[in-house]
């Protein structure tokens, strides 16, 4: 299974308007082509991501219907998600109020700063960095790798290098993506197309290639697009059902009563200690004529 965890919604699409843009020309129609070829070079689980910056306030309503192409391509997953671009500390105390609204949580941190408080505190899913740009940021090990430990994935989108984009950006995704892979030893990258037509999609052994120029191995890109992105869906779906990842377990009543009878009463309890004592007891006194055979062979 592979999965593809970034392919932008539509900003100028609403909810209300959707059955509008799927009867005629527009975002809609794009964003089918777009995952209708995503679904046919092997991708089976696809993220809508919904890009937001800014105060976010508390009546935010997502915009995305993950269901919209069910219909046409039912072997496919779509999951919602929201990036929020980090520029404000405050804006971290709104995400708890996004944890149902979406299905993954993910943030593009600007400053160093913010990028410690979402490897280390945020309750998050996902951090996204734009490697096309030069970060105002160097990505250290200590840092990235508290968010490794957490669970939270690093994300690299490789858009940049398959669009009509300038040769900056194709130089510092190829420089910031060997930093990254760098700076976590290989651990936790998420690869994502970022796609936003058909033409820059890539199969997940194509993309395994490419992340060879970032000193990726085959394994390790493949993951990237297949277990580490499964893991991602894991832990997003562990944060929304859980308290700091403390699950609470359903036990059916009747296996609670199965369980209770077939547990053994005290007396039955006694009797098997008392056997078990035996045993040990018989097993370290030394056996009769042992000495006696010792000797005669010595």
């Amino acid at each position: 299974m592979f999965y593809d965890l970034c392919v932008p919604w539509p900003k100028a699409v609403t909810v209300s308007s959707v059955v509008e843009y799927t009867r005629s020309t527009g975002p809609i129609p794009d964003l089918f082509r777009t995952v209708a070829t995503l679904q046919a070079l092997g991708y089976t689980t696809i993220a809508y991501d919904y890009e937001l910056s800014g105060k976010i306030g508390s009546n935010i309503t997502s915009p995305i219907q993950e269901d919209v192409f069910s219909a046409s391509l039912p072997n496919v997953t779509f999951l919602s998600r929201i990036t929020i671009l980090l520029d404000d500390a405050a804006q971290s105390q709104a995400l708890p109020s996004l944890t149902t609204k979406f299905d993954i949580l993910a943030v593009r941190p600007t400053t160093e700063k913010l990028l410690l408080a979402a490897c280390t505190s945020l309750d998050i899913d996902l951090i996204s960095l734009d490697l096309s740009q030069r970060l105002p940021f160097y990505l250290r090990h200590r840092t990235l790798g508290a968010a490794v430990a957490r669970g939270i994935k690093i994300e690299i989108c490789y858009s940049p290098t398959t669009r009509q984009a300038d040769n900056n950006a194709r130089r510092n995704l190829i420089s910031n993506a060997a930093a990254l892979f760098r700076a976590t030893r290989g651990k936790g990258i998420v690869i994502s197309s970022g796609a936003t037509s058909a033409l820059e999609c890539r199969g997940p052994y194509d993309v395994a290639n490419l992340a060879t120029l970032w000193g990726f191995t085959q394994e390790k890109g493949k993951a990237a697009v297949a277990g580490d992105g499964r893991a991602v869906v894991v832990h997003a779906r562990m944060r929304r059902r859980s308290y700091k990842q403390v699950v609470e377990i359903v036990v059916d009543e009747d296996e609670l009563r199965t369980a209770d009878n077939k547990r053994p009463d005290e007396k039955e309890l006694q009797k098997r200690t008392k056997q078990e004592d035996e045993d040990k007891k018989n097993e370290t006194l030394p056996r009769k004529g042992s000495k006696k055979r010792k000797a005669t062979d010595s």
